[in-house]
């Protein structure tokens, strides 16, 4: 029953999901949920593609709109990454991998409407060329209507999209595979944030409405080719260029990404499977300056190498994995990733598993030297007014995590599945706002003086919890699933740095939620009918001010005959509205108690 790909991944354990308002939502892994953008420790891809955005270290998660139908699953790996997905899997990694277009074939066309969701539809077409050559092509739609905020007053983000794409998979012969892909997408949402820096002169910052958008496009090629039965070889080169327009602070920017990977896969004795691969990834920022902010535009590079070896220490039984990648960046320069892990089968119901990593987080171009204007004071003559203003620092450096995993599975029965992982996050350099200097400054008048934050590394401390995941099948016909997640969050200040306000920016995560918890049932009712429910439960939120919720999903599906699927989704039922997410910028929206109807056609 969910409506994108968001929604879907509130099921994970340890992964946290607070929607901001009826356009935004933020997602982050194991803490760090503070940001508006998201975290900025945890990398998202798309069929190989990276979602993140180094302009500010986040994902733009209203522009990634692709067809649920079209998805074959989406992997989430909760603790570092960064030997096999390079710089930015530090917490964790969400990728989303979609269908080859041999298993999309036909034609889809889905649509639907509710109290929320006021409009929606996708169309589909796959077909085939010759033999071994297949394809597709879509187009979806989606108008979403205003939310409320905590006086039931209709809040300024309702939005509309559209986004549309293709995929081609060409098995050119016995060895060779060729896949080509894009999308196109284009969202315009209303933005209201209660202030903004407009000039030197008072008001400094006033309160305004626009109609903000993203936009944007990519283009991917991969080349497969087997070489022999344990080894391959996967050439891949991707283009994306995401665009932003009245966003916030930021008038007009485009960041473009150019990226290239060559991977190497071969079994290496009876023992050793061996992966090698070499990557190199360009940027291309393009932020004009504005009164609000100035960004240093330049040209990125990174170059990447790493090696990943399995190898088998007791057929069936145990293994060791060792890796590491090694990458050359503009901000931090050389950097090195280790990860070694082990697993231990001692038969097939039982499996235990440890980890120990390393992976960084580099930092981006807002940090290095951009500037940001904030809101102004306006003092009475004969003092002057005072502005604020955060700084990049050019000397930034990396964020570090150095990772402790240690989980254990069982499959306690053939229907009953139970698994556990605990884990200790030791983070050093984190970014915060230390206390710069106040000066005045005549350039623009009139005189006014400037109160500067300065983005440093000054924070380290600790995160730690544990993750608890079970799936039941009692009957045939009906399958219970659930999740729980517990996370500590001990940051405090390094020596020598004075932070901003005592107890802002990272401390806040501090404040986090600690529990979250899921329970959901799928249960096969007579006549093709489907009933899935899910109870969703999160702790309070201090850092944003929002209190502990419980939420509850339900679905009702028929399929009257293969080809149709009929579908009616109530959302959080149990109360009328509730916050998930405090947005210091703009009035809360809160999420509502609504209600929606799909119907799917395939032929």
């Amino acid at each position: 029953g969910a409506v994108n790909i968001m929604e879907a991944l509130r099921i994970v354990p340890g992964l946290q999901v607070a929607k901001i308002d009826q356009t935004q939502y933020v997602i982050s892994v194991r803490g760090f949920l503070t940001s508006q953008s998201g975290s900025n420790k945890l990398l998202v891809l798309m069929d190989g593609r990276t979602l993140y955005n180094p302009s500010f270290s986040g994902v733009i998660w209203a522009a990634q709109d692709t067809m649920l139908e079209d998805i074959d699953r989406i992997e989430v790996i909760r603790g570092p990454g960064a030997t096999l997905w390079g710089s930015n899997a530090v917490a964790g990694v969400i990728n989303i991998i979609t269908k080859d277009s041999s298993k999309t074939q036909g034609t889809l066309l889905s649509g639907g409407m509710g109290t929320e969701e006021r409009g929606f539809g996708s169309v589909r077409y796959g077909g085939k060329i010759g033999e071994e050559f297949y394809y597709r092509a879509y187009a979806k739609f989606r108008n979403v209507d205003s939310g409320k905020d905590a006086f039931g007053n209709d809040t300024f983000d309702a939005s509309e999209s559209a986004q549309g794409g293709f995929r081609s998979d060409w098995q050119v012969n016995r060895r060779d595979q060729l896949t080509l892909q894009g999308d196109y997408y284009d969202v315009e949402f209303e933005d209201d944030t209660s202030s903004r820096f407009v000039s030197f002169t008072p008001p400094f910052a006033v309160p305004f409405r626009t109609i903000a958008s993203f936009s944007g496009g990519n283009l991917l090629a991969r080349w497969n080719r087997t070489l022999d039965d344990n080894s391959n070889i996967k050439l891949q080169a991707y283009y994306d260029r995401t665009s932003a327009k009245d966003y916030f602070i930021i008038d007009k920017a485009s960041t473009d990404q150019l990226d290239l990977e060559f991977q190497h896969d071969f079994q290496w004795g009876e023992s050793q499977k061996v992966s090698w691969g070499l990557n190199y990834h360009f940027t291309d920022f393009n932020i004009p300056p504005s009164p609000s902010f100035i960004f240093t535009n330049r040209d990125t590079n990174l170059f990447g190498f790493f090696v990943h070896d399995e190898i088998t220490l007791v057929p069936k039984t145990w293994s060791v994995i060792l890796g590491a990648r090694f990458e050359d960046n503009e901000f931090s320069g050389f950097e090195v990733q280790p990860n070694i892990r082990t697993v231990w089968t001692p038969d097939p119901e039982h499996t235990l598993w440890a980890a120990v990593s390393r992976a960084v987080r580099i930092p981006t171009e807002a940090e290095d030297g951009a500037q940001a204007n904030g809101d102004g004071t306006d003092f009475p003559l004969p003092f002057p007014d005072v502005i604020t203003r955060q700084i990049g620092d050019p000397d930034f450096d990396s964020e570090e995590l150095l990772a402790f995993e240690v989980g254990y599975r069982q499959q306690l029965s053939p229907k009953l599945f139970f698994d556990v992982t605990g884990f200790l996050n030791l983070y050093d350099k984190l970014g915060d706002n230390i206390v710069g200097g106040l000066f005045a400054e005549t350039t623009p008048p009139p005189l006014h003086l400037v109160s500067t934050a300065v983005r440093a590394n000054a924070l380290e401390g600790e995160v730690y919890g544990v993750e608890l995941a079970a799936e039941w099948k009692p009957f045939n016909r009906w399958r219970l699933a659930g999740s729980y997640s517990y996370i500590k969050i001990d940051l405090r200040g390094k020596e020598g740095f004075d932070l901003l306000g005592g107890a802002q920016g990272n401390l806040k995560t501090e404040n986090e939620p600690n529990h979250k918890f899921n329970v959901r049932s799928y249960l096969d009712l007579p006549h093709n009918f489907e009933l899935d429910l899910m109870l969703y439960y999160q702790s309070d939120y201090p850092a944003r001010g929002v209190p502990s919720y419980t939420r509850l999903d339900l679905r009702l599906g028929w399929k009257p005959i293969p080809e149709v699927e009929l579908s009616l989704m109530g959302q959080n039922l149990l109360d009328s509205q509730h916050p998930e997410f405090g947005n210091q910028a703009s009035p809360k929206t809160e999420t509502e108690r609504s209600f929606y109807a799909k119907a799917t056609l395939r032929f």
